[in-house]
């Protein structure tokens, strides 16, 4: 019997692709697309075996690349159906380093890119069951009223509104970051922060405090990949210690691996410690390969 899929359309993540340029030694480079909220759209499509495929809202150019693009995405399980064209831009680019540990270092160069001018309207975000968006998606949102406006609308409509921090320092401040969160977290169902972000950007305070202060989101805490924590109402409802990868070789979309699985789960109506299980064991994988998109071998999930 042909496996039967859920419907096209059921998430939808919100942000921007990039062209990714990713150094693989000797002065050569990987070429692909990455982007936080894509990398979440594609693992939640490899996670749950075919059974997701995310819509994805974003802004590309009508150039080559940007064609090419969408093909990149719908080839890796994504859904172009909310990609909007603007003639007048093109996609940003990223070139994607490691250190010596495998911790990721980017540079970026999005001032073409369409995606930024995404929400210059009004977009309809209704008929989906959770939207996700992350700090990335807001830093570069150029009106982050409409942006607000449009996930308050979805939420309106029934939506689970699922945010990852995902917190640049090149993007924007601390302040800005924070502003930012104190207006989506009125929204939020699903958090998910860094150990690292929890310190930069709430320095001296706990994530008992925050959680505690959105009681009606479930909040998810990743340290390095050494534990994970589940938070609601001030109470942490799973802490998992981890098993350390032996090498890491690019630390790139380990965290946005981790939200898919996290989000997965919970669709599935898997509990916090099989989210966090889940997440760890997609991440551990996504971590060994070079660049944001790699395989997975679902057999060793």
């Amino acid at each position: 019997m042909a496996k039967q899929t859920q419907m096209v359309g059921r998430v939808l993540c919100i942000g921007e692709i990039m062209l990714e340029m990713a150094d693989v030694g000797d002065g050569l480079y990987k070429r692909s697309f990455a982007g936080d909220t894509f990398n979440v759209a594609h693992y939640l499509n490899v996670v749950s075996d075919g059974d997701i495929r995310a819509d994805y809202l974003t802004a590309l150019g009508d150039d080559a690349q940007s064609r090419e693009c969408l093909d990149y995405m719908e080839r890796h399980g994504v859904s172009t159906a909310r990609c909007l064209t603007d003639p007048a831009r093109t996609l940003g680019l990223f070139i994607l380093s490691n250190d010596a540990s495998g911790e990721k270092q980017y540079g970026y160069w999005r001032g073409q890119s369409a995606a930024r001018h995404l929400f210059d309207r009004l977009q309809n975000l209704s008929g989906y069951e959770l939207v996700y968006l992350s700090g990335i998606t807001a830093a570069i949102t150029q009106k982050k009223e409409n942006l607000l406006a449009c996930i308050e609308a979805a939420k309106q409509d029934g939506a689970t509104v699922a945010f990852d921090y995902n917190h640049r320092a090149l993007l924007w401040s601390p302040e800005e970051a924070c502003a930012f969160a104190e207006k989506i977290l009125k929204l939020a169902d699903l958090v998910k922060i860094s150990d690292e972000e929890l310190e930069v950007l709430y320095p001296g305070q706990e994530l008992t405090d925050l959680s505690w202060e959105t009681p009606q989101a479930e909040w998810v805490l990743t340290c390095g990949g050494e534990k994970g924590e589940a938070w609601r109402a001030g109470e942490c409802l799973f802490r998992q210690d981890f098993e350390a990868v032996p090498k890491v070789v690019d630390s790139s979309a380990a965290g946005d691996s981790f939200m898919a699985a996290y989000i997965e789960a919970k669709l599935s109506g898997k509990d916090a410690a099989e989210g966090l299980a889940l997440g760890h064991s997609v991440a551990s994988q996504v971590v060994c390969g070079k660049g944001s998109i790699v395989p997975i071998d679902r057999t060793k999930l």
